[in-house]
């Protein structure tokens, strides 16, 4: 982009940077391509703007497009939220209004035709006045998170006919831990719209009573019709009593999460409530079996129970027959054993989660064999920090129909072969962070439909050759950490593992703990293109990098100082790669990333610990990549960002920068980022230098690129920059060392731009005739300075000044003798066949004549009267003037007097002082003279 300043006596052209950037002190915006973190909740959408600290909406808001999408603002201790204040976002489908507000005044949502979703969570005291919602149409979820309501009028809510679901969460010291409260904002939403089909609540109240509604100055009370809720989920987790007949509007119950102990069942069962279908409690001092009575009464389907005390039997649990899920998590601080056996009597039982309890590890081994003809119709099973030491042969073999396993943070050290015969439908097995130290070949044997497997945090010493190769549908492996004897190094050889590398593979994690290793791929076999491979380890080596397996792998996450191939940088060798993150930790070993630019594929990278600085072909490591769309420098070093940098990167939207050192970024680097909107700083620390100094300019001006700052600073203004004084303000320095007087700037541009629009007036009055001449002269000069030292290539060996009326001549006896002899081939330049059509003819003259080693005058009477060969003729001497070399060659096609040639000063001195040609009037003469010819034009060695 260019800005043009025309005054009356010049013209004066300014540079503007043609990418430009803009940045807000209160709010971040995207567009859903990145995740903008600015310590709130707000979901990122199509379009979101998240803004902080928030007093004024349309002042604070007035940069960003009417056409956003998600909006959420923080609004500042006291704020008021006036009239039309989001009018003109009337493409918003969600807004969340948070932080401390005061009051929101009627008409404050006008023109949000579109809104969808409302979510209002306060800190203070909040008044809403009558029909501050009646603009709100199309509204289907409205959330109220901690908000205590000093005003609330019984019309507030009005208007919101679209209204289905109404989500209330409200949390200690609030007015609202009241039920009263409650209440009241229930009434008032509940009894003003027809719509609702579900209702959440979350309340930490102690008292549950039936909820009545003032509607009269206190005199007449009214019960919130809750009947045709379709969805409805209670949260109280401090309940201590329940008011009889309190959910009598709740028929059906979808979810519900409370205490319970005697007198809470006793009183569960008399609040009108007749279904639960999911139910979640702490287990005070009820028993089990009142606890499934309970679950009988309430056709419950799915609990969760939070106990320190459960003595499960086939007997107790007789009324539970109906569960189809049971969460069993214990107190922290007791240390219960449980005994599984109790769910041969939950023949509906599907999934099973048990957290936390001591598992009696004789009974788990033999839970199967207890009841041998038993078959257990459990889908999911989870057993955490459950004390489990060991797996057995054919220990699940009674259930068949599990399709999820996860044994995940226990003490297995052992795994016998055959362990999981007859899991013939599973398809995840979590083993991760036991105590593994060796796998077996049919330690996984008859898994046929295993998709997904993970022993990673295992201390494995020992991997037998095909342990995975009874693994035909494995998509998703982690192994580690490989702990290999200290005396031997870690190799991992996967076609030896898996028996031929799996088709249908989609991730792979590797890890060696802080201890180098070396990956060996051992065949051509190779998974179907879209691998993601994740490597860690203080080193990771790979051999047989040629393999197909390397062009399987789309995305590639490497935690290790290195990444290599032998010696050298492997990520040259994954031709296809996507994604690349290189996590490693600023070692003193270097290694040439340079070949990051054959990644030409390559839409994601990360570099985190990496001194580039050490890195000798920085200038063109990241060239090629012009499908690259984020880049991640984070904790690195780099002293300097400069055009060689980003020359290629077109297609970059993001940047994200956390530098160890002081960084220059120099103002050309932003020039190629065309597609550039996202600018994430951390901690910038800039050199104190002037080359900087057009940042601050560029992040707040300009509008293409969005420029954010991820520490405690806002802007710019928090900026610091180092140098010879130490750490000091960035604008400060540049405000004393780098900033000129503007109105200077401008009465000296329009001085000089006077001067200079007279000085040429002048000299073409003077000397227009000569300005041409003087002109290419003065391109001659410089041309040859250039050159003076440098092999220089030219289009032509030789232009050819001639007469329109000697063409014949050129055709049939020039050209072919001169361009069809050879070796080499002379290329002639004629008027007639090389000038390029609709340039100036004068234009057409000399860049010919300075495209052609050498110049051919064909001097002839009619030549002498032809005003274009002069012009020809006077510019081939002024360039033989300037080069001081033999350019110029005359040939005589007939004889000529010295008195004709006396006219013509330039030539009658050439003649003088030069060795010419004549054109021979003798037939047997005229080989003699193509060969002087030719040998004068042909190119030299070293030419």
């Amino acid at each position: 982009m260019r800005l043009i300043i025309v005054t009356q006596f010049g013209v004066v052209a300014l540079w503007i940077i043609c990418v430009s950037s803009w940045t807000s002190e209160k709010c971040v915006m995207s567009d859903g391509f990145t995740n903008l973190w600015r310590g709130d909740d707000c979901h990122n959408g199509n379009l979101t703007v998240s803004c902080m600290d928030v007093d004024n909406v349309p002042l604070h808001l007035a940069i960003f497009p009417i056409s956003i999408q998600t909006l959420c603002v923080k609004m500042r201790n006291k704020s008021i939220l006036h009239p039309n204040d989001f009018s003109r976002f009337d493409k918003l489908v969600e807004l969340g209004i948070s932080g401390q507000p005061a009051e929101i005044l009627p008409g404050a949502f006008r023109g949000l035709f579109g809104l969808q979703i409302l979510s209002l969570t306060c800190s203070s005291n909040l008044s809403i006045y009558s029909n501050t919602f009646k603009d709100l149409h199309n509204l289907k979820q409205l959330i109220i998170i901690s908000c205590s309501f000093s005003v609330i009028a019984l019309d507030a809510f009005a208007g919101m006919k679209q209204l289905t679901t109404l989500t209330i969460i409200q949390h200690e010291h609030n007015l609202l831990s009241d039920i009263k409260s409650l209440a009241g904002v229930l009434c008032r939403i509940v009894n003003n719209t027809s719509s609702l089909t579900s209702l959440v609540l979350w309340a930490e109240i102690a008292t549950l009573s039936n909820p009545k509604c003032n509607v009269s100055n206190g005199t007449t009370y009214e019960t919130p019709s809750f009947y045709g809720l379709q969805d409805i989920l209670l949260n109280f987790p401090d309940l201590k009593t329940i008011g009889k007949g309190v959910f009598e509007g709740f028929k059906n119950i979808s979810f519900l999460n409370m205490p319970l102990n005697n007198v809470l069942q006793m009183q569960l069962l008399q609040s009108g409530v007749s279904k639960v279908e999911s139910f979640q409690f702490l287990q005070e001092d009820s028993d089990l079996e009142s606890m499934c009575e309970i679950v009988y009464q309430l056709s419950t389907s799915y609990v969760s129970i939070t106990t320190d005390h459960v003595n499960l039997s086939i007997s107790s649990i007789q009324n539970c027959m109906t569960l189809r899920e049971m969460h069993l998590f214990r107190s922290p601080i007791s240390q219960r054993c449980i005994d599984l056996s109790f769910i041969h009597g939950l023949r509906n039982l599907q999934v099973l989660t048990v957290h936390q309890f001591s598992l009696n590890n004789t009974r788990f081994t033999s839970l199967c064999k207890t009841q041998p003809s038993s078959i257990l119709w459990l889908k999911k099973m989870s057993l955490y920090f459950s004390s489990i030491f060991s797996i057995q042969r054919r220990q699940f073999f009674c259930m068949k129909n599990l399709e999820e396993l996860n044994l995940k943070y226990n003490r297995i050290s052992t795994i016998d072969n055959f362990a999981f015969l007859g899991l013939q439908k599973l398809k995840v097995l979590n083993l991760g962070h036991n105590q593994l130290s060796e796998i077996k070949s049919f330690n996984f044997f008859d898994l046929h439909c295993l998709e997904y497997l993970n022993l990673e945090a295992n201390p494995l010493v020992h991997i037998e050759a095909l342990s995975f190769a009874h693994l035909s549908s494995i998509q998703n492996v982690s192994l580690g950490d490989l702990n290999f004897p200290p005396e031997s190094k870690i190799e991992l050889n996967l076609t030896c593992v898996f028996g031929s590398i799996p088709r249908g593979l989609t991730y792979l994690y590797i890890s060696s703990g802080r201890r180098p290793m070396t990956l060996i791929i051992g065949s051509d076999g190779a998974p179907n293109p879209g691998l993601g491979l994740h490597v860690h380890g203080e080193t990771v080596s790979f051999q047989d990098c040629e393999r197909p397996f390397f062009r399987a792998v789309v995305e590639l996450t490497a935690r290790t100082e290195w990444i290599l191939c032998g010696s050298i940088f492997a990520g040259s060798y994954f031709k296809f790669l996507q994604r690349f993150k290189l996590e490693s930790k600023l070692s003193t070993l270097f290694v040439d990333l340079t070949s990051l630019n054959t990644l030409v594929h390559l839409r994601d990278l990360q570099l985190t610990g990496v001194d580039l600085n050490r890195q000798t072909g920085l200038a063109i490591m990241f060239h090629n990549l012009t499908r690259l769309e984020t880049l991640m420098l984070l904790g690195c070093r780099i002293n300097y960002l400069e055009k060689d940098l980003s020359k290629d990167l077109q297609s970059l939207r993001e940047i994200r920068l956390v530098i160890n050192n002081e960084l220059t970024i120099m103002e050309e680097f932003p020039e190629p980022l065309k597609s550039l909107k996202y600018l994430l700083i951390q901690d910038l620390l800039l050199q104190c230098s002037c080359n900087n100094a057009w940042f601050d300019n560029w992040v707040k001006r300009n509008r293409q690129v969005q420029v954010m700052f991820w520490d405690s600073t806002l802007g710019m203004k928090e900026i610091n920059c180092i140098g010879e004084h130490g750490t000091q303000n960035f604008l400060k320095y540049t405000q004393i060392h780098c900033s000129m007087d503007v109105g200077f700037i401008l009465f000296a541009s329009n001085t000089l731009g006077l001067l200079l629009f007279m000085l040429v007036v002048l000299l073409h009055h003077l000397a227009g005739q000569y300005l041409l001449a003087l002109f290419y002269i003065t391109r001659g000069w410089l041309e040859e300075a250039v050159f003076r030292n440098n092999k220089r290539r030219y289009r032509y060996d030789a232009f050819v000044s001639y007469s329109g009326k000697d063409e014949r001549w050129v055709v049939e006896e020039l050209l072919p003798n001169m361009e069809q002899r050879g070796p080499p081939f002379l290329r002639l330049c004629l008027h007639s066949r090389d000038f390029q059509l609709g340039k100036d003819i004068v234009d057409n003259i000399t860049d010919s004549l300075y495209s052609s080693r050498r110049t051919v005058c064909l001097v002839s009477r009619d030549y002498l009267r032809s005003n274009w060969c002069s012009l020809e003729m006077k510019l081939a001497t002024d360039r033989l003037r300037v080069e001081q070399r033999d350019i110029l060659i005359l040939v005589f096609l007939e004889d000529i007097s010295p008195h004709q040639l006396s006219a013509h000063h330039r030539l009658a001195r050439l003649v003088k002082t030069r060795t010419y040609l004549d054109w021979p009037k003798e037939p047997e003469q005229y080989q003699d003279f193509w060969d002087r010819l030719w040998a004068t034009l042909a190119p030299k060695h070293g030419q």
